[in-house]
């Protein structure tokens, strides 16, 4: 996959991928400050290109599942602990490489909006290779934010310019807000090839300043894909930096919902499933399901 993904690249600059990617750097959300209750161990893996990736690994106790995780552009993976701690209490180790684009890699400055777009599918693959291999038997999970949620997506065989880079192994997507869609990048089409199971987390207040200017092209994962074990969670009020900002009401609706989401998908918890069935939105929250 490494060849095919190199060989993306061509096409990639050729659809004009430079003078898109700024609008994905203004999607940086605001670090979440809370301590994470867990410590990351930190593994240095190698990539293909000769760069070393420095992965985030926060380990449960009673290991289910392990979720690989991708950030927002500019952000770094232990900003997100608030949801990460969580999910670890629940028994699901979490992976999160840090990608090039975030203002704490030591590249950040050599990075290009081409170089950045592979690099993260790059990542991502390399680091399925470890989970695969350090936690064998266990169900893999996609998460992410904002681009992170992007890629995946795209694990879960979302097509970009880079082409189909699904992972069989991937059993459901827990996807925070989303980059939108972005001309010749991520259309509505973008979704059509994505059977696997996905959450998707949004507000009505999910702008990005000078680049998306209707919340709905949140919605595109969700109504763009094949219906089955489709679910939209859509918050008023909620922005592009929801995960990291909800109050202590909905931030445990989101969290208990996706943590469910990925029982009844990944571990097949009947009861997490009826859960989610049978889950009603409170006030000032829309829950859809295809």
């Amino acid at each position: 996959m490494i060849r095919r993904v190199a060989s993306a690249l061509v096409l990639v600059v050729s659809l004009g991928l430079a003078p898109v990617a700024p609008a994905f750097a203004q999607q940086a959300p605001a670090p979440v400050t809370s301590t994470a209750a867990t410590a990351a161990t930190h593994v240095e893996l190698p990539a293909p290109d000769g760069r070393t990736i420095d992965v985030s690994v926060w380990q449960a106790a009673n290991e289910q599942a392990v979720i690989v995780f991708g950030h927002g552009w500019g952000n770094f993976p232990a900003s997100y602990s608030r949801i990460i701690d969580y999910w670890v209490a629940q028994g699901f180790t979490v992976v999160a490489p840090m990608h090039t684009d975030s203002l704490r890699h030591p590249q950040h400055a050599e990075a290009t909006p081409q170089s950045i777009f592979i690099s993260r599918i790059v990542d991502l693959e390399v680091v399925r290779g470890y989970v695969k291999a350090s936690h064998p038997g266990k169900p893999m999970v996609a998460a992410g934010h904002s681009f992170g949620s992007l890629n995946a997506l795209m694990e879960a065989g979302a097509a970009t310019p880079a082409g189909p880079m699904a992972d069989d192994d991937i059993k459901a997507v827990v996807a925070f807000s989303s980059p939108g869609l972005i001309p010749q990048v991520v259309t509505p089409s973008t979704f059509a090839t994505v059977t696997t199971p996905v959450l998707m987390v949004t507000g009505d207040a999910d702008l990005v300043r000078g680049f998306v200017t209707d919340p709905r092209d949140h919605r595109a994962p969700f109504d763009a894909s094949p219906a089955g074990d489709k679910m939209l969670m859509t918050f008023a009020g909620g922005d592009h930096s929801l995960i990291g900002n909800a109050d202590a009401g909905d931030f445990e609706l989101i969290a208990a919902t996706a943590t469910d989401f990925v029982r009844a998908h990944a571990l097949g918890d009947t009861a997490a499933l009826a859960r989610l069935t049978a889950l009603t939105a409170p006030e000032g929250v829309t829950i859809e399901r295809r």
